[in-house]
């Protein structure tokens, strides 16, 4: 991997970084707990450690594999001096692009529950060969892996795993599947209505249930705040258009239920760090 002293050294718009840690950096980076700035599958080919995800303690041994989602915090320690990993990270940008993020939902409950798995002889080989395909499309640049594969390559690494904790999820099925339906039928409301509704009440009005029920299920089940997600696809439209169109700030703002320009750059702030000027400006 090219070597890295801090999270911050990641050049910024890199979609997706991969790499062998030959040395034993990688655990470096993270010797107090950081929020992650993209999403993280780690691979453990030797050693021992111990890790902290979201304020869980997880063991990691050789053959096993973590997931880390943005702004989850990560702490490894108590690492062995053989401790070594494989990584493929995706930035945030990528994760949450509107499209994606709808199909990656339903996925997100059961790594959310189980960030750490271990994996038989056969998984550790095809993780490995996965991961290294990740290294070598990188390596070309944007020569065979555009943006679109980036995106495919991501959703099939959670679409494995997910299936693989399905299969041995501790929680009772029934319960599981009825959190699980809640979360897809929440996906296709929001895909629905997000460009016109924000409000908590309104999603739990058409899901038949109360706004604490609602919340609470996907809060537990997907890590998210209801309000995180809906603003997930808020956003990403409007940086959508921000880019690719010759609307105004303004209309914009409007094709999106803002009231008016002033409380639509609050918001896009308030989720970017930037105004909607500063954003297309810097494109």
């Amino acid at each position: 991997m090219k070597r890295m002293t801090a999270i911050e050294s990641i050049e910024a718009g890199t979609d997706l970084l991969a790499g062998y840690d030959l040395i034993g950096n990688f655990r470096s980076l993270f010797e107090s707990p950081l929020p992650l700035p993209g999403s993280l599958f780690l691979l453990c080919l030797r050693g021992h450690c111990s890790v902290n995800i979201h304020l869980s303690s997880y063991k990691m041994e050789a053959g096993s594999l973590a997931v880390v989602f943005p702004e989850q915090y990560l702490h490894i320690h108590q690492a062995s001096p053989d401790c070594r990993f494989l990584f493929v990270a995706f930035s945030t940008e990528l994760t949450r692009e509107s499209s994606l993020f709808s199909k990656t939902l339903p996925c997100l409950p059961y790594i959310y529950d189980t960030p750490v798995i271990p994996l038989s002889d056969a998984l550790f080989d095809f993780f490995t060969d996965l991961f290294r395909i990740a290294i070598k499309s990188e390596r070309l640049s944007e020569l065979v892996f555009q943006a679109e594969q980036k995106q495919s390559f991501y959703y099939q690494l959670l679409l494995c795993i997910a299936n693989l904790n399905r299969k041995h999820h501790s929680t009772p099925a029934t319960r599981y599947n009825r959190n699980l339906e809640i979360v897809r039928e929440l996906a296709r409301h929001v895909i629905e209505n997000y460009k016109t509704e924000r409000n908590i009440a309104f999603y739990a009005d058409k899901m038949h249930l109360s706004p604490q029920h609602l919340s609470t299920t996907i809060k537990k089940t997907t890590g998210k705040t209801l309000t995180d997600i809906i603003s997930t696809f808020v956003i990403n439209d409007a940086k959508g258009k921000l880019r690719s169109s010759e609307l105004t700030i303004q209309e914009i703002a409007f094709s999106l239920n803002f009231p008016d320009i002033s409380f639509f750059g609050k918001y896009f702030k308030r989720y970017t760090g930037m105004s909607p000027k500063q954003f297309r400006q810097q494109l």
